[in-house]
């Protein structure tokens, strides 16, 4: 079992954290402090409005509905 996780075995400990940086790495919810404009993306964006001031939130933080 994991130190971290005692449920887990360092396997599929490690197999965890490998699925949410993948998950990261596409799916980036994006949300302009300056126009209100949100969308998700696979990067940190900027908005199309030229603001640079964008909120990103890592999608796997949703519970899935």
């Amino acid at each position: 079992m994991s130190e971290n996780n005692p449920q887990l075995t360092p396997d599929e400990f490690s197999e965890w954290q490998m699925k949410i940086t993948i998950a990261n790495l596409h799916n980036i919810l994006c949300h302009c402090r300056q126009c209100d404009k949100e969308w998700v993306a696979s990067t940190f964006e900027t908005c199309s409005c030229g603001s640079t001031e964008v909120e990103h939130i890592l999608c796997w933080q949703f519970p899935d509905d």
